[in-house]
C-alpha cells in the first residue's frame, strides 16, 4: 500500500525528471556551446560574446556558426570548377491573417414559454497563410564562412 509520503515523493521525482528531459532537448545557445565546448572554450571572450548575440563573420567555422545559430533549416551543396560550397539556410515561418470565410449558421433550439425558440448564429472561420522567409544564408568554402547573406528588416 502506498502512503501519501511515497506518492508525493514519486510525484516530485517524476516532475523533476520530466523537466530535466524537456530542458535537455532544448536547442539554446548554452546547450550548443556546451555541446561544442572544445571549440567554444578555445575562442576569445570577444568572439564568444559575438556568437552569443547570434552574430557570425566571414572566416568563422561551421562549429562556430552552429553555436551561434543552431542547426540550419536546409543545407545545400554546390560544386563549381574551382571548389565545393556548402550553404546553410535559416528560415523563419510566419502565419499572417488573410481574412475570414463564412461557414454557414449554427442553430440552437431552446425551450421557450410557448414552444421552442430557434436561434441562428452565423459562423465564420479565420484564415491564416504561412509565409516563409530565408533569414540568413551562410556559405562555406574550405570549412570557412565566405558569404553571409542576411535579410534586413
Amino acid at each position: 500500500m502506498f502512503t501519501m509520503k511515497t506518492i508525493l515523493r514519486f510525484s516530485l521525482l517524476s516532475t523533476a525528471l520530466g523537466a530535466a528531459l524537456l530542458l535537455a532537448g532544448c536547442d539554446t545557445f548554452k546547450s550548443r556551446a556546451e555541446e561544442k565546448s572544445e571549440v567554444y572554450d578555445s575562442l576569445s571572450p570577444k568572439t564568444q560574446k559575438r556568437l552569443e548575440r547570434g552574430k557570425i563573420n566571414v572566416g568563422d567555422t561551421p562549429d562556430m556558426v552552429y553555436i551561434a545559430l543552431g542547426d540550419p533549416t536546409e543545407k545545400r551543396e554546390r560544386s563549381t570548377a574551382g571548389n565545393e560550397q556548402t550553404t546553410w539556410i535559416y528560415k523563419t515561418y510566419v502565419e499572417q491573417y488573410a481574412g475570414s470565410i463564412w461557414g454557414g449558421f449554427r442553430r440552437e433550439i431552446v425551450p421557450g414559454p410557448r414552444g421552442y425558440i430557434v436561434y441562428q448564429e452565423p459562423i465564420s472561420q479565420d484564415i491564416y497563410q504561412t509565409h516563409v522567409d530565408d533569414v540568413i544564408r551562410v556559405t562555406f568554402v574550405g570549412g570557412k564562412v565566405t558569404t553571409v547573406d542576411q535579410l534586413k528588416h
